[in-house]
């Protein structure tokens, strides 16, 4: 069973509760979930990515549904006021107009406040979150709106023996490769929604086996190593955005400490 079965059963349920935890999630972790639903099922997490919405978009929420947010626990406006720490004046002032009543309240934290770390402001900001999407599932703020994936995504797809393409909704190529029996075989590149390749590498009945290559969205480099029965094992290398090489060790799956 993949890691997208158990959600998809849930339907619309499973999918708002999925986008939520994506949401609240470190980006280091977030981006290996979203490699590995992208391999698995590149329509789905296309909906996924549609709706996933950060911190910096909190001020899109009505005012209404912002003050609601900021009230319904005790503290946490001392947590919002974290979440803002080391932001220019200009993006504070911006709540101005936003929350008026709340803004004294506000500048009072912030003045409290004398050093936020970035996991500290990072923690605030998730938790702040998880608190609106809290209160948009119980339906006592209107919240984001969702863009939600057509009820035949959540149905497993069975996909003819031979060479095969899939296609987002936009018709770019999301992946393409070959079945039989039912199954991944062979050499298969997966793409993000704009085209540029993703992951490239082979199968062998279903599982990703033998050396894969991730890349970023702008065609670098990100990851190269092996794959035994769908676990990286092995020696990886890793590179960051700036181009950064790392060597990484795994052992079925596990990123070995050190």
């Amino acid at each position: 069973m993949g890691m997208l079965d158990r959600i998809k059963k849930r339907q619309n349920d499973g999918f708002k509760e999925f986008v939520i935890n994506m949401e609240t999630t470190a980006a280091l972790t977030r981006g290996q979930i979203f490699t590995a639903g992208v391999l698995e099922d590149p329509i789905f997490m296309s909906y996924v990515m549609k709706n996933i919405r950060s911190f910096d978009q909190f001020m899109e929420l009505d005012s209404d549904d912002i003050e609601i947010v900021l009230t319904s626990q005790d503290q946490i406006m001392t947590l919002f006021a974290k979440c803002l720490f080391g932001s220019g004046d200009d993006k504070i002032m911006a709540y101005e107009s936003v929350i008026p009543r709340l803004m004294s309240k506000l500048k009072d934290e912030l003045s409290y406040l004398k050093e936020v770390t970035p996991q500290e402001r990072d923690g605030a900001r998730f938790y702040l979150m998880k608190v609106a999407r809290k209160l948009q599932m119980e339906e006592k703020i209107q919240g984001f709106s969702w863009k939600l994936p057509p009820q035949d995504v959540y149905y497993p797809k069975t996909f003819k023996d031979g060479a095969t393409k899939i296609y987002f909704e936009s018709g770019v190529v999301a992946a393409e490769g070959s079945y039989a029996k039912g199954r991944r075989m062979g050499s298969w590149r997966h793409n993000y929604d704009v085209g540029n390749v993703l992951a490239e590498g082979d199968y062998i009945d279903g599982l990703k086996t033998g050396v894969w290559v991730f890349y970023y969205s702008n065609g670098n480099i990100k990851a190269q190593g092996k794959y035994r029965a769908d676990l990286k094992h092995g020696l990886w290398k890793e590179w960051d955005r700036t181009g950064v090489m790392s060597e990484v060790e795994y052992l079925e799956g596990v990123r070995k400490a050190g």
